[in-house]
């Protein structure tokens, strides 16, 4: 029964650790940006001269609205916007691709919707109108509630989405503020750094791994103790160069900006607090709009399943620990004796 119990334990752990990389997955390409918030809507001058400085930038905004086909109409949540349609989507579509930047004419609808809509999942192709202007369905994404996302350049914007690069990943503070001063945008209520929710989610996808491995590097260390010279320093060495392999994985997903220069530097420890609060406070403060939800909960339950990983790791540590110091049981041999006749009558 017991080993029952390891064997389901152990397939318990494979498949947390599959649903909790493929989570991990799904927040990377919802947070591929860092998204400015502001509580006013940004004027159309402000918005065509940002587009002007810093092609590349995406403003969208969340409404809601009646849309409307030959037969049929939908109260619908619509996301009006201005650039990459992806970057305010953030997810895959499950049939057809988001519209280009340019396609003016091209929207997106959620599985609900197109279901209100048109009665099926298969929109793509279809029309739909808005305020007398018809747009035509590039693609229909998975979502419980009845979503579209809508180009429109003069609609009243309260966000903007600044595409990841590579200097991002070094000082994501630094390169937004270089953004802000290029475009020429006011500074946000929020700044939303959606690439930090992403790398947390991959460091606990590795956190259950890396408990298994320290488990693992433990008990081996302990055993090396009491062995000989070569064996010995062998059993480290092996210890060492798996450590040396584990540590670029670990880095990969580690933020690079969250790695001193100066380990004595102690003005970056402050320095680098105090933003991280900054962040908290604009991840949880700021209102939920178009993806920000998902990425909460999703979170969430990336939080969930490396504790579930992690309680499972536990309870196979102290299952094949208790069998390691259960002694094996030994039982004495029976000796045989025989009784008869003729040994009873000697015997008197």
């Amino acid at each position: 029964m017991r080993r029952v119990l390891a064997c389901l334990a152990a397939l318990a752990l494979f498949l947390l650790t599959a649903a909790g990389m493929k989570n991990a997955g799904v927040l990377a390409q919802s947070c591929r940006s860092v998204s400015l918030r502001y509580r006013q809507p940004l004027a159309l001058e402000i918005v065509e001269a940002a587009q002007g400085k810093q092609p590349g930038l995406t403003f969208w905004c969340e409404q809601n609205a009646t849309l409307a086909t030959p037969w049929r109409q939908a109260e619908a949540t619509v996301l009006y916007y201005w650039g990459d349609a992806s970057l305010v989507l953030g997810r895959e579509c499950h049939t057809g691709n988001p519209p280009a930047p340019l396609d003016t004419g091209g929207c997106a609808v959620s599985t609900a919707l197109a279901w209100q809509l048109f009665g099926s999942e298969e929109a793509v192709g279809l029309t739909l109108c808005q305020e007398k202007a018809e747009y035509t369905v590039r693609a229909v994404f998975e979502s419980s509630e009845p979503v579209a996302l809508l180009p429109r350049q003069d609609a009243a914007f309260t966000a903007v989405e600044l595409p990841a690069g590579e200097e991002t990943a070094q000082d994501p503070a630094a390169w937004t503020d270089a953004c802000l001063v290029k475009s020429g945008l006011p500074e946000p209520d929020w700044r939303l750094y959606t690439l930090l929710p992403a790398a947390l989610a991959r460091l606990l996808t590795l956190l259950p791994l890396l408990f298994g491995a320290a488990v693992l590097a433990a008990a081996l260390a302990r055993r090396a103790a009491r062995l000989t010279f070569p064996a010995r320093d062998l059993v480290v060495f092996v210890l060492l160069g798996a450590a040396a392999l584990v540590l670029p994985a670990f880095f990969s997903a580690w933020p690079s900006w969250l790695t001193p220069s100066r380990w004595s530097d102690f003005s970056w420890w402050s320095q680098t607090a105090a933003r991280l609060e900054e962040m908290g406070k604009a991840f949880l403060t700021a209102p939920a709009i178009g993806r920000d939800l998902a990425v909460k909960t999703g979170l969430l339950k990336q939080c969930g399943l490396a504790f579930l990983q992690c309680a499972l790791c536990e309870f196979l540590r102290c299952r094949f620990r208790a069998a390691d110091k259960q002694l094996p049981r030994t039982v004495a041999p029976v000796r045989a004796v025989c009784y008869n006749g003729t040994d009873e009558g000697t015997a008197d």
